[in-house]
């Protein structure tokens, strides 16, 4: 029995030795199916029948076929089955009294080191169920005895290499300690007992079986990946605001300015045109007639005022100190008129203009000179849509 023990223990170093660290496995899911032949040597003098003679199971070859589901990393639960082996029992000095098959599923429980390496070594253990199917008797016993041998339950270890071959398939080597003890009989006429049964005693077969399989790998499935959510666009960048175009700076838009070369600082009205303008018309001595450069000044004023609709204003008229007060003021009332008149010829409407005098209350000038006298014969033209703006 030391001897069994030894083999055993040899097995499961040299299982040892070809172990790796454990590394992080894919194992969880996975099914394992192995295939070949055993061999399998029972320990000698299974039964001591008489001082000096024993009953003899011999060795024997048979197929065998596992399945391991690897039920958590590195963890797998193993069931051995095999093709039912055939031993010759013999008893010393007589020969071989009978032929009997077997069969020993094994539930066992291994620990997987490597599990998704080249070598990938394992140990098990676990418990055995050893059914003996069929009982031939032989020689001494045949044909009037019978031999029968009881089933067994005893426990089960093992070591294992598997060697990966590639695309799942792996070659196995594997040796196993089974405990098989059964209790052997043998009925007969002959026998000359009580019921013609004879009680041989307990048949310690205990068996090392060695094998040598190839196997195949089922993989779990591996899951769905989950399907890739495009990240949405980013949003268009918001457009930048660009400031309408003005030229002279005066607050009204390009688009929307009758007069873009106002002075900057002027103020202007909604049309971008200068509130604080005015324009005037000089005239002759004791005259309310128009000149030819006044006529001019107008001409290009009212084409001003046509461009801008929505113009209003008041006409101013004013003379010199000569003559009397009541005289000028009516005269410059008459100047203020005669404007007035003009721009509506143009297109003006009259309705938009005030025309009043001021006589000679406002000079620009000195009176006492030709010259200052001649600036003070004027009529003013201003702006007021601005005021009611």
């Amino acid at each position: 029995m030391k001897s069994r023990t030894l083999q055993f223990g040899i097995a499961l170093a040299v299982a040892s030795l070809c172990a790796q660290a454990p590394v992080a496995s894919a194992a969880q899911g996975d099914w394992l199916v192995r295939g070949g032949l055993g061999y399998v040597d029972p320990v000698d003098d299974n039964l001591e029948i008489a001082p000096g003679t024993d009953l003899q199971v011999d060795k024997s070859i048979g197929f065998t076929i596992e399945g391991t589901y690897m039920f958590a990393d590195h963890w797998g639960a193993e069931l051995l089955a095999a093709w039912p082996f055939t031993h010759d029992v013999k008893i010393e000095g007589v020969g071989n009294v009978a032929e009997v098959d077997h069969l020993p599923p094994t539930l066992s429980l291994q620990y997987h080191f490597n599990p998704e390496g080249k070598f990938r070594p394992y140990v098990g253990v676990g418990v055995n169920y050893t059914t003996f199917t069929r009982e031939r008797e032989k020689g001494i016993l045949e044909p009037s005895s019978e031999l029968t041998l009881d089933d067994s339950v005893g426990p089960a270890a093992q070591v294992g290499l598997d060697i990966d071959m590639g695309s799942n398939w792996f070659a196995n080597l594997g040796v196993r300690y089974i405990q098989i003890e059964t209790d052997a009989e043998v009925k007969g006429s002959d026998l000359g007992s009580e019921f013609g049964t004879v009680k041989l005693g307990e048949v310690e077969i205990n068996p090392i079986i060695y094998q040598a399989q190839f196997g195949y790998r089922f993989r779990r499935a591996e899951p769905a990946p989950a399907p890739v959510v495009a990240a949405a666009p980013p949003p268009p960048p918001a457009p930048v605001a660009v400031a309408p175009a003005d030229a002279d700076g005066d607050g009204v838009v390009d688009a929307d300015d009758l007069c873009p070369d106002t002075p900057k600082g002027d103020r202007v009205g909604s049309h971008g045109c200068s509130c604080d303008v005015s324009r005037q018309v000089q005239f002759a001595f004791d005259s309310a007639e128009l000149t030819a450069e006044g006529r001019a000044t107008l001409d290009e004023m009212a084409e001003t005022l046509r461009r801008l609709n929505f113009i209003s204003g008041t006409v101013i008229g004013h003379t010199d100190s000569v003559g009397s007060d009541a005289f000028n003021q009516g005269l410059s009332v008459r100047r203020a008129e005669s404007v007035a008149s003009y721009l509506a010829g143009k297109g003006i409407g009259r309705d938009r203009l005030t025309a009043t005098g001021k006589g000679e209350s406002q000079p620009i000038a000195d009176n006492g000179t030709d010259e200052g006298r001649a600036l003070n014969r004027r009529v003013v033209i201003t702006r007021t849509d601005c005021d009611a703006n």
